[in-house]
């Protein structure tokens, strides 16, 4: 006879409580029921809970809110304080910031300054002004060389590393690089000083600070002669002469075999360099060979 605890409703009817109390008490005696009764203990223990995840999404929020710290670096004011100077440094960068134009090797540059003065540069050379503060300063930091046509009745000052020239309704050049500086007047009258010493030159005069001293000279010329591609001197150190060629014709000359005291008068063209070369050193005796295509090295003969 099949026992009655064997059939497949039993245990269903057993953990629900199904089974009359002689079918209970015949199971207790039975050596199957301490082994069904721990299976029965073990999955009391197994309950799984119901996921509310409505529940569990506020639980989260509340959490994050409760555990989040919003720490301020700066007190609300410093911000304020911040902005007001960051507009101030923007408006005195604009303000300050000047007005430059430059030349590059065998170039020229026509700039017309805020009160229509013009001026030109020549080769390899720069000015800068503010134009911003025209009105109240009128300087114009030039490097380099610099033709000025100022118009009648307009005033400013031309500085420079080696000195400055002051203008009244004038034409005039400034050259002033390493340890030239030098002026020359095509109308009106200009004045130049350095290091202490001054000069009024006018129309038809140019001077020229050497030696710790101004030298002068007279010419009959309406303009430069490089506007016209040709650079011309008087009785210039030749170390002037040979700046001249390199900014033109952008070459390197080495003169430390040559007396440093040589002094050039003429011109040479900007449209040539061998024919350039050949007017400035045959008259002086020097040699002159091309090391590479771009430097040259002087040899007196």
């Amino acid at each position: 006879m099949e026992k009655f605890y064997t059939t497949d409703d039993f245990l269903a009817k057993w953990s629900s409580g199904d089974l009359s109390e002689e079918q209970k008490e015949a199971f207790r005696q039975t050596d199957d029921y301490k082994y069904y009764a721990a299976i029965l203990e073990g999955t009391d223990l197994l309950e799984v809970p119901v996921f509310d995840k409505d529940k569990n999404f506020d639980r989260v929020q509340q959490k994050m809110s409760a555990d989040t710290k919003v720490i301020q670096l700066f007190p609300k004011w410093a911000y304020a304080v911040a902005a007001s100077v960051a507009m101030l440094i923007g408006f005195v960068f604009l303000m300050s910031q000047n007005t430059s134009y430059e030349t590059g090797y065998g170039g020229q540059l026509a700039v017309t300054l805020p009160e229509q003065s013009e001026v030109i540069l020549n080769a390899d050379s720069s000015l800068e002004f503010d134009e911003n503060d025209w009105e109240t300063e009128r300087t114009i930091v030039l490097e380099g060389e610099a033709y000025f046509k100022v118009k009648k009745g307009a005033t400013f000052t031309v500085q420079t590393d080696q000195g400055t020239v002051t203008v009244l309704g004038t034409q005039f050049t400034v050259n002033a690089e390493n340890s030239i500086f030098e002026a020359v007047c095509f109308e009106g009258k200009v004045r130049v000083e350095k290091d202490g010493q001054s000069e009024v030159i006018t129309k038809g005069k140019a001077v020229r600070f050497i030696d710790g001293k101004f030298e002068s000279w007279s010419f009959n010329t309406d303009a430069p002669s490089w506007l016209q591609e040709e650079s011309s001197f008087t009785n210039a150190p030749l170390d002037q002469v040979i700046m001249a060629l390199e900014k033109q014709f952008d070459i390197q000359i080495n003169a430390a075999a040559l007396d440093n005291t040589l002094r050039f008068t003429g011109s040479f063209t900007h449209t040539d360099l061998n024919k350039a070369l050949r007017t400035v050193f045959e008259p002086l005796e020097i040699k002159y060979t091309f090391k590479n295509e771009n430097t040259i090295v002087l040899v007196k003969e």
